[in-house]
Formats: C-alpha cells, structure tokens, sequence
C-alpha cells in the first residue's frame, strides 16, 4: 500500500518578507501565480488539506472548487507563532537572538511565541495521522515553510539543529511516498523537493 503526499507551501504574501506565523496576511497576486503554475494541470489528488490561515486556505479553498475535490482544514498545520517576532523583519530582530534560534530552535525559541517542541509535536502528530487516515490516496497538503521542514526533518531523520539547511521557498512542491505493510513499520521516502 502507498500513499503519496505531496506538500506545497504558500506563495508570496502582501506584505513582505517578515517572520509571518500566526499572522493572517493574504496572498499577493504573485503568490497566487507562483502556486498556480506550480500544480500540474490535472488532478491526481483525493483530498486537499489545508491550513487555516488565509496565505494557504483561500488558494485551496479556489482549487478545491476548480477541480471539485474535497478539502479538510487542519489547525495543526498552521504555522508556527513567532511570538515578539510575528510581522518584523530580521533587521528588526536581535541579530544574536536570532542567530540563536536558527542554530538552535528548541533551546532558543522566539520570545513569547510557540515552543518549538510543542510546534513538531503538533505538526509530526497531524502528519502522520494524515498518511494513517488515507492509506493508498494521493493527498495535496498546502501548508507553511515550516511545517514542511519539520515533516521532512522527521522523515529524514535529521538533527532539529541542522533543520534550517532545508531551503522552502514559496510555492516549493515535495512529494512524500509511505509505504505500509500490515504489521510493519511504515517507511517513508522524499521523492522530490523544490
């Protein structure tokens, strides 16, 4: 049995570039763009999930219709809550601070924002009850950067540490297969990224 999970993240947003978590800024026009051209043409999905924040929902909400699939929202997709951070630019950062954070984002969190552990705990639990729940399917989950750095750190097993080495643009596409045989463990392997 194998389900293949194909993970976009949102196009550019109105706004500019800031450290954008919780925050609910919509889509730019680019960014609707970059996502559309990123899709292929036809559907092979089952089911689109989706975050809740509007960079990420509105555009699957639209694609949901377009190609008549059902979608399903999911909080535990949302991006991380940057805390103090939320809506600033690096330069208006602590450059130490966040030099920090990028090292080491368990140890040094944003200020008054979501743990990191939490933010995998909640993200890893939701992924993999995502491939547990539509074994066989093909699902398209549109979600944030780091959401999907933190499914493909998992899967790949590497160091929280080195987790900022995996570049997400906008609109990046990574496809996802797991494999699942009755009383094995499941194995899953990235089958491409960018």
């Amino acid at each position: 049995m194998t389900t293949t999970i194909d993970l976009l993240r949102h196009g550019e947003v109105e706004g500019g570039a800031c450290y954008r978590g919780i925050s609910d800024d919509p889509l730019s026009a680019t960014g609707w763009k970059q996502m559309q051209h990123k899709l292929p043409a036809d559907s092979p999905w089952d089911l689109i999930i989706s975050s809740p924040l509007s960079r990420c929902h509105a555009f699957s909400k639209s694609l949901s219709q377009q190609r008549q699939l059902p979608l399903q929202v999911n909080s535990a997709f949302q991006e991380i809550d940057f805390g103090d951070w939320e809506g600033k630019t690096a330069a208006q950062i602590d450059p130490q601070l966040l030099a920090q954070f990028y090292l080491d984002p368990v140890s040094f969190p944003p200020p008054n924002g979501e743990h990191f552990t939490h933010f995998q705990e909640r993200t890893i639990k939701a992924w993999q009850s995502l491939y547990a729940s539509h074994p066989g399917k093909h699902l398209l989950l549109i979600t944030h950067a780091g959401v999907i750095r933190n499914i493909l750190t998992h899967i790949l097993a590497l160091d929280t540490q080195h987790s900022f080495r995996i570049k997400i643009g906008h609109a990046c596409l990574s496809q996802i297969q797991c494999f699942q045989e009755p009383e094995k463990e499941d194995f899953l392997q990235l089958i491409k990224h960018g």
